[in-house]
């Protein structure tokens, strides 16, 4: 069985390399490639040592991380035991490293697309610049860079000779930091693999890089053979290409994962020529009667790739803008489409003025120009807010009866006599809206005001579990308004507690004691981890409801109440 299995992509040895970071500094270091200053670390201590030879920034990376996973940027001491422990705790492999960091202005990060045919022959099909990103993950993405040819060329030289020394076969990306002011670079890593951007690539080479990738895999194939017009020197890009990564963030609660389910008539993609849209969401009313998918915590939150192509990156940048405008994900997930129009429309994005930081610097600048482009003409757009009228409670008792009740939230409901038999087909429907809330002991007790699309004044009301069949929630919500309360400030997974709330049960008076600023719970998003600190010393009284390792929060879950202070949690 084995010979007829054909493996495509670098060998094992190549992949040894190429997937441990330091294997790879070091390979770039004994061909005469620059690397920033780096070691490996066991520990913080190692971490504090370097930096102090060094000097800070400094970044810990994972050997196997990638994609915004396993590295965190220092700038003190302080923040140095944290950051360390984060790095381990989202790598598999537990090992990590330190480096000096290059950040700032001037700063740019470009990657090189290789292909070879593991026989030593390689060239490269041009660089992509991913400047624009955030917490070291990519947003937006170009093909050419807008650097000088000058202080590209050093890059393209580099990672050829690097391809070659490994006989590398397949595709891969070679990836640096050049500074457009002083034109030093240093290299930082390979990505032995087709990358999320290599769409920007196809465009401007016309080629189909998986085509290229399954080609080279063949017995007897060699780079001459299946790209005779690109060896050993490739043609000069074609054009400019970008690529906008839609993601379901919410950029008005500092980017945090936007959970929830999307339904084909959610969605709507631009067209049209020189836009190209890669994703996983269909649109239409296809796939059964209820078709959705669901936006969890457990994977990646890229909704789709939206990749425009055109003669020029004026002409592309507008042409991305138009695509933007014409891009739909309504319901309960936003997205970062503002926040995509926003770099589109600022001018340091059309002058090649961007930078490593340039994003995360002028975040609010941007996503106002975002907001300027987008207002009123756009109704429901993606990153606007719109009720949450399609959710129907039916829907919440097929997921174990889970409701979250806050001021704000939408229904639909299907109500029908006890006698009754009812057709949510052939029922009027109404919406009810949660206006305020009084006391809130979801699910034994609620009361508050409503307001539904029957009467235009508000209501009050106040409703009581009668029985075990009525539904029920397991997630307890903090109040906002009672300082004792510890709430979730995103949605994740629960990967560590606090050893004080590992011991806390529910109404102990005397639990144990934690300092402000001491990290209570660790919340893993997409496989990222996120500290949610203790916002003022005290006790802890008890958990929230449900509330351990494994467990699924979202945004303004109860975590624990503590005895003295307490309040809402920030990251």
């Amino acid at each position: 069985m084995a010979k007829h299995v054909t493996f495509v992509g670098p060998s094992v040895e190549v992949l040894e390399i190429a997937s441990d970071k330091m294997r790879s500094r070091e390979l770039a270091t004994s061909l005469g490639v620059p690397v920033a200053p780096g070691t490996h670390v066991t520990s913080a201590e190692d971490v504090q040592t370097f930096a102090k030879a060094n000097g800070f920034p400094a970044v810990i990376k994972a050997l196997d991380g990638g994609g915004g996973r396993g590295i965190r940027l220092v700038h003190t001491a302080d923040e140095v035991e944290d950051a360390f422990r984060r790095c381990v705790g989202e790598s598999a492999s537990r090992l990590v490293f330190a480096e000096k960091a290059f950040v700032g202005p001037g700063w740019r990060h470009v990657e090189v697309q290789i292909v070879g045919d593991g026989a030593g022959e390689a060239t490269h099909l041009w660089e992509r610049e991913c400047s624009v990103q955030r917490r070291f993950q990519k947003i937006v993405e170009m093909a050419p860079s807008t650097l000088p040819r000058e202080s590209v060329e050093p890059l393209l030289q580099a990672a050829l000779k690097m391809a070659r020394n490994l006989r590398y076969k397949g595709l891969g990306t070679f990836e640096f930091l050049v500074n457009g002011q002083s034109h030093e670079w240093i290299f930082l890593e390979i990505n032995p693999r087709l990358q999320v951007e290599h769409t920007v690539t196809e465009e401007v080479t016309n080629l189909d890089l998986v085509r290229v990738q399954l080609l080279l895999s063949q017995p007897g194939a060699s780079l001459s053979s299946v790209l005779p017009m690109h060896s050993p020197i490739p043609p000069l890009p074609q054009g400019h290409a970008i690529q906008l990564r839609l993601v379901a963030e919410d950029p008005q609660k500092s980017f945090q994962l936007s959970t929830g389910t999307i339904r084909p008539t959610d969605v709507s993609w631009p067209a049209g020529r020189g836009v190209r849209v890669d994703t996983w969401l269909g649109t239409g009313s296809h796939g059964g009667p209820h078709p959705q998918w669901t936006v969890g915590v457990d994977f990646d939150s890229l909704l789709a790739k939206v990749v425009v192509h055109s003669g020029t990156l004026e002409e592309s940048t507008t042409r991305a803008l138009r695509a933007l405008r014409e891009t739909r994900v309504r319901g309960d997930v936003k997205t970062n489409v503002e926040l995509l129009a926003g770099v589109m429309a600022h001018p340091d994005w059309t002058i090649g003025a961007v930078h490593t930081r340039w994003l995360e610097d002028h975040v609010d600048e941007i996503l106002s120009l975002g907001r300027q482009h987008f207002h009123r003409d756009i109704p429901a757009s993606s990153s606007t807010s719109r009720s949450r009228s399609d959710r129907h409670l039916s829907e919440a008792d097929n997921a174990s009866g889970t409701v979250l009740l806050q001021p704000g939230a939408s229904f639909q409901l299907s109500l029908s006599s006890a006698t009754q038999a009812s057709s949510a087909e052939q029922a009027q429907k109404h919406t009810l809206v949660l206006s305020s809330l009084g006391h809130n002991a979801f699910p034994s007790q609620l009361s508050g005001t409503i307001t539904t699309s029957l009467v235009s004044t508000p209501l009050s009301f106040s409703l009581t579990q009668l029985s075990s069949t009525s539904t029920s929630s397991h997630i307890e919500l903090a109040n906002p308004q009672d300082p004792t309360h510890v709430a979730s400030p995103l949605s994740g997974k629960i990967v560590e507690l606090h050893p004080a709330l590992t011991t806390a049960t529910e109404g102990s008076e005397n639990g144990s004691f934690v300092r402000k600023g001491e990290a209570l719970v660790v919340v893993s998003m997409m496989k990222m981890e996120s500290v949610v600190a203790a916002p003022a010393s005290g006790n802890v009284v008890r958990l929230g409801r449900g509330i351990k390792v494994g467990a699924i929060v979202g945004e303004g879950t109860l975590l624990c109440v503590l005895g003295l202070g307490g309040g809402l949690a920030r990251l």
